[in-house]
């Protein structure tokens, strides 16, 4: 039968009992519209999305509460009172404890957890709100109520996971690539890797705020099918390139959120769960003449520590896996990563007080732009680094003696001290301007300084694979360098002044008495082999700062004979001393500065050499700059066999206008 309708009376009856605009509490609005955090809030939304149509609102990213989504049918959940007024109280108690409800300010100091995004779909609430996933609460209505990703799968912008990181050769959780869109601090909801698998409970490695109270789920439950669970399973077949053939399990294609093609080739779910094999092995490619034994135990200490250098290895990650699926792919390029990449820029520089942690997220940064070729915007992330190298060097308690401060350094600040150093002089040759350090270079490793007591005994052959000495000379030739095209600019350059300053650095570059071995160990006789050639290449840089860019200059010719011999012994005494393939291709992807530089001014048939040798030895990662550099060095002969011998070789030109890196 049709509903009885119901009488005036009781309409008016009705309208009777409804409380006064004038008399409700400030605030007390019910809210019709907007995200459904604001709508439990009884607030007003600004409905101002981040990123995307998928992305969170701001008033959410303002107030750090997690961005419940958006939608026109309410859902089935948030139909049910009680689970909102749980929902309701944990948010007030959180704006009360950040002192942004007047009269509740909080009492005592903030606590880290304090300042992070609230949670509102934590594990800890699994007993409140029905999940997804097979999951079934112990409370819930009934056995057949729909699950929250059943009722608010349309809305659902980004997915949530747990707190731990599991060790990577085991499951993969989805992730989702959309909460890199969000605004305000890094939180361990976008930061974060999370597993949900049993065996993570006593992984040794977690996050500080790890809940140890966690519902224990089975890895069936939560690992079902992420295209199933997953609210993009639909996109499967059209987001990923790998993917060659239709998966049976995902169902037909249903509408669904407009999302944002994502421009790497692997999705970042697998990056997560690849952290742990990063540290372990891609780090050896990250830094190829570093200490193996040190540099993964603490990069993986500061990934499980530090926000930013877990977002920064995850990018650093996804590119080498996006470069090993196609060396030809430019990440960085892509609107994602430009996004996640602009994010982490601007919460660097917006941390009042730089770490140590940070300057490593800063150079891991970096070393994202060198496994995807070198180029790019790099340079704002190296100047942070060695804005943080300068501080400990510069600490009072050495009363700027920057060699007792490098000595005291602990072994992290002293990593990132030379890092940030040996990327600043490289990259001065690239921007041609003065290495930002060059005055802590020169009381560090100007040769023939008196010392109070013992020498100081840091060295730059490890991380770097060049000595200290070689280290000064080519941050002196690049400032020289630097010195010389601006007195040509202001037309009162002094060929005796520059061939004096000139004269003083070149002693330091002879070649000295060559030990029969340097050390017990292939990676000691990489390092000495990628000396001698930033030896060499260093002594003809500073001659093509004296006499030009010239080839045919006899000083030059003599110079870049002296590098390609230098090449030819390190090929034939690495195979003498029975070492590996891999260690040849080390040395060559560290010296790309010095095999660029000896080609630019070389002959045709040297160059095309150097060339093809760069091409061989970029290794079968597809990461590196290698590559680039090659195809740079074509450009460069193209402009040779298409100018006058009369002038001078653009080599400099090109580099800058490419912003490469060659390290």
């Amino acid at each position: 039968m049709p509903a009885t309708p119901r009488s005036p009376k009781s309409i008016a009856a009705r309208k009777v009992h409804v409380t006064p605009l004038q008399n409700r509490p400030k605030g007390a609005v019910r809210a019709k519209s907007g995200c459904y955090t604001c709508r439990i809030r009884r607030k007003k939304c600004d409905e101002r999305r981040i990123g995307d149509e998928s992305g969170p609102c701001e008033t959410c990213i303002r107030l750090k509460l997690e961005c419940l989504g958006f939608g026109a049918k309410r859902p089935d959940w948030l139909r049910e009172s009680h689970k909102v007024a749980q929902i309701r109280d944990r948010i007030k108690a959180h704006l009360a404890a950040q002192g942004m409800i007047k009269g509740h300010a909080g009492s005592g100091a903030r606590i880290p957890l304090q300042d992070e995004i609230l949670r509102l779909s934590d594990p800890s609430l699994d007993h409140e709100i029905p999940r997804g996933g097979g999951y079934q609460s112990g409370t819930s209505s009934s056995a057949g109520s729909p699950a929250r990703e059943d009722s608010v799968e349309s809305d659902r912008h980004y997915q949530h996971h747990q707190h731990r990181i599991a060790p990577y050769h085991q499951h993969r959780p989805s992730y989702s690539f959309h909460h890199h869109h969000y605004g305000g601090d890094y939180n361990q909801d976008v930061m974060s890797s999370r597993c949900d698998s049993p065996s993570d409970m006593n992984h040794p490695y977690e996050f500080p705020d790890a809940n140890a109270d966690m519902p224990n789920y089975s890895l069936q439950t939560i690992y079902q099918n992420p295209a199933k669970k997953s609210i993009f399973g639909p996109h499967y077949h059209t987001l990923w390139t790998i993917e060659q053939e239709p998966d049976p399990d995902i169902g037909p294609e249903d509408p669904s959120p407009t999302v944002i093609r994502p421009s790497q080739y692997l999705p970042f779910e697998c990056v997560n769960q690849s952290m742990k094999d990063y540290v372990d092995n891609v780090v050896k490619i990250q830094y190829l003449l570093g200490d193996n034994l040190t540099l993964p135990e603490m990069i993986w200490q500061a990934v499980n520590t530090h926000q930013a250098s877990q977002e920064a290895v995850r990018l650093l990650s996804s590119t080498y896996y996006s470069r090993n699926h196609d060396p030809n792919q430019r990440v960085v390029d892509g609107q994602t990563v430009a996004i996640r990449i602009d994010h982490l820029r601007s919460t660097l520089y917006a941390t009042p007080i730089f770490t140590s942690d940070d300057a490593m997220a800063a150079l891991h940064v970096v070393s994202v732009y060198l496994f995807d070729g070198g180029k790019g915007p790099w340079l704002d992330f190296l100047t942070l680094a060695c804005t943080y190298a300068a501080r400990v060097l510069d600490h009072p308690r050495y009363f700027r003696v920057y060699s007792n401060a490098l000595e005291s350094a602990s072994p992290k600040d002293a990593f990132v001290i030379k890092t940030a150093i040996w990327f600043d002089v490289i990259a001065s040759i690239t921007t041609q301007q003065a290495p930002i350090l060059i005055q802590y270079i020169r009381e560090l490793f100007k040769p023939n300084q008196s010392f109070v007591g013992s020498p100081p005994t840091y060295t730059m052959m490890s991380p770097m694979g060049c000595e200290n000495v070689v280290v000064w000379a080519l941050a002196e030739a690049s400032e020289l360098s630097c010195w010389k095209s601006r007195h040509e600019r202001m037309g009162d350059l002094s060929i005796r002044e520059l061939v004096r300053r000139a004269s003083e650095i070149e002693p330091y570059l002879q070649a000295g008495p060559q030990p029969i071995k340097p050390c017990d160990s292939p990676e000691s006789w990489a390092r000495y082999f990628a000396s001698e050639i930033f030896r060499t290449s260093t002594k003809l840089f500073l001659k093509s700062v004296e006499a030009g860019d010239f080839p045919n200059v006899s000083e030059i010719k003599y110079c870049v004979q002296d590098v390609v011999n230098c090449l030819q012994e390190t090929f034939s005494r690495i195979h003498l001393i029975n070492s590996q393939v891999e260690l040849v291709s080390a040395v060559i992807r560290s010296t790309v500065f010095g095999i660029y530089l000896c080609a630019s001014l070389a002959e045709e048939p040297v160059m095309h050499g150097l060339e093809v040798m760069l091409q061989q030895h970029s290794g079968n990662e597809g990461v590196g700059n290698c590559l680039s550099v090659s195809q740079l060095l074509q450009d460069l002969q193209w402009h040779r066999a298409n100018s006058s011998p009369s002038n001078p070789v653009p080599w400099r030109r090109l580099l800058a206008q490419q912003k490469m890196l060659l390290v």
